[in-house]
């Protein structure tokens, strides 16, 4: 996933065996920070310069030679497309934690006396020794 600010470079560097066709789409988005708010909007071609050096029309490039050369690339925020031909989404910061106001009220246990216990087991004990 790439993640690029508006202004940021970067640039993708393969290795071609033989020219042709290829098709490379990046999966990421282009970030702004305006206002203290920040929006994010998906990659499109337009966004980048092709292994030619022309700006991208569609993710499907021709590569004229083969070796290792840049393939996809944007410097310095440049190529910029039009803020309107992006579909931009305003990302919402965390919400913090909400603190406690009210504690809930604990269910009262009622404590049986020691006494009862001792007694009540007692009786097992003695149904059982009559029952062998």
């Amino acid at each position: 996933m790439l993640w690029l600010d508006e202004d940021e470079s970067v640039s993708l560097t393969a290795y071609v065996e033989s020219p042709g066709y290829v098709r490379l789409i990046p999966e990421g988005y282009l970030v702004s920070r305006r206002n203290n708010e920040t929006w994010i909007a998906p990659l499109i071609p337009q966004l980048f310069y092709g292994a030619s050096g022309a700006q991208l029309q569609t993710w499907r490039q021709y590569i004229s030679t083969a070796g290792s050369q840049v393939i996809l690339s944007r410097s310095g925020g440049y190529p910029k497309v039009p803020r309107e031909e992006l579909y931009w989404h305003k990302v919402e910061a965390p919400k913090p934690a909400e603190k406690v106001t009210e504690v809930t009220k604990v269910t009262e246990v009622t404590a049986i006396p020691l006494n009862w216990i001792i007694a009540v087991a007692g009786f097992i004990a003695l149904a059982w020794a009559l029952s062998r």
